[in-house]
């Protein structure tokens, strides 16, 4: 059985219905050592009482178990077995960690293919534009997207007609990595002529969507698919976008999310690309070829590799202050070491000391100010972080 904190589609439709939070869900999986998905709903009557939940999950949670959707969650967690779907949650470790730091970002992810590709170390570029692109856009799309794949850059795109079809055929061709993000449930495809490309990208890639299965992909779900299709890329690509094309949400997107927007320049002219001229108009900056992405991507790469650098010597140089000189510990350095610790879960004031080495006073100090500002919340003695969905 699948471990229940490297995909567990049960507790995600759980959160995903509000019955119980996340913290709830995470406090059942770690005080009752829960090991499989089998033994979680073997013993799911039996979990969901007072100790867990307020009461008025706990009655819309009876409640729930005398509908036929419960009676047949067997069903479903079979079905959605035989389609490979999996999910990862925020509390998972494996939870992109760039995009718990961004605003709106969903609970749950549910994927299929290599989830490895959404790691912080792989570097990653959205390619998207228009469904209907010219010769000169299909041209632009296969060249940059088939270049930078042939650097171990992952393509990610949303598997749309058009550009977002080449982007991914391109990549796979030259033998490169692709993301494809849904606006609908992994058990359909959509397009539906883009079926052969879904089954390549499973297998040579990631398929991702924060959409349950079941999901049909209707109009209102494309610009929430858009803030992902941003959020897991390092700067967001335009080969071709007409003056209205849902592709300039992304770019919208990426800006708010403080990603860089690249536009390729086309004819004056073209209706296809008046979106690309607006968008170079209000400050994108200019691709012409696919060296202006890599350029920008090692500069990229350098600064957050310094960044980890400044990162340890910053842990290191504080280890030695709580060795050498613990009084002399900053506000703002304690609470990062305690937001360190419960991390990993939750902890009571003593376990934290032992392991932060931090004075005791100063421990329960800070934890009473982040307590007040709601950044953390004490239960039974134990602490734990406060978080937000």
């Amino acid at each position: 059985m699948e471990s229940i904190r490297s995909g567990d589609l049960f507790c995600s439709l759980l959160m995903a219905n509000k019955i119980m939070t996340g913290n709830q869900i995470y406090k059942v999986v770690k005080e009752q050592k829960l090991s499989s998905l089998q033994e979680f709903f073997e013993r799911r009557e039996e979990l969901f009482t007072d100790k867990y939940m307020s009461p008025d999950q706990l009655d819309a949670w009876t409640k729930y178990m005398e509908t036929p959707a419960y009676q047949r969650f067997d069903e479903y967690v079979d079905y959605v077995r035989k389609h490979n779907i999996r999910s990862v949650n925020k509390l998972d470790d494996t939870y992109p960690e760039y995009m718990m730091i961004l605003t709106n970002m969903p609970l749950i992810i549910y994927y299929r293919g290599d989830l490895s590709l959404l790691a912080k170390d792989k570097t990653r570029v959205c390619v998207v534009g228009t469904r209907r692109p010219s010769a000169y856009g299909r041209r632009v799309t296969r060249d940059f997207s088939g270049k930078l794949a042939k650097h171990d850059i992952v393509i990610v795109s949303g598997l749309a007609r058009g550009v977002d079809t080449r982007a991914h055929e391109a990549c796979l061709e030259a033998g490169g990595k692709t993301i494809a993000v849904l606006p609908c449930g992994l058990d359909k495809v959509y397009p539906q002529e883009n079926k052969e490309l879904f089954d390549k990208i499973e297998k040579d890639g990631l398929l991702i969507s924060e959409l349950a299965p079941g999901t049909e992909p209707i109009r209102q779900y494309f610009p929430a698919r858009n803030r992902i299709l941003s959020a897991v890329s390092d700067c967001v690509l335009i080969t071709e976008a007409g003056k209205n094309s849902g592709t300039l949400h992304t770019a919208s997107f990426a800006i708010n999310q403080g990603k860089d927007v690249f536009a390729v320049p086309s004819i004056i002219y073209s209706e296809t690309a008046d979106g690309n001229l607006s968008l170079l108009k209000d400050g994108a900056t200019i691709a012409t070829e696919p060296e202006d992405i890599l350029t920008y991507l090692a500069k990229a790469v350098f600064y957050r590799e310094l960044e980890e650098i400044k990162e340890e010597f910053d842990r290191r140089k504080l280890e030695r202050k709580i060795q050498n000189d613990p009084d002399q510990l900053t506000s703002e350095e304690i609470q990062r070491l305690i937001y360190d610790q419960l991390s990993s879960g939750e902890l009571s004031a003593d376990e934290i000391v032992r392991e932060s080495g931090l004075p005791y006073r100063a421990v329960i100090f800070e934890l009473g100010k982040m307590e007040l500002e709601g950044r953390v919340a004490k239960e039974r003695q134990k602490y734990v972080l406060t978080i937000r969905f």
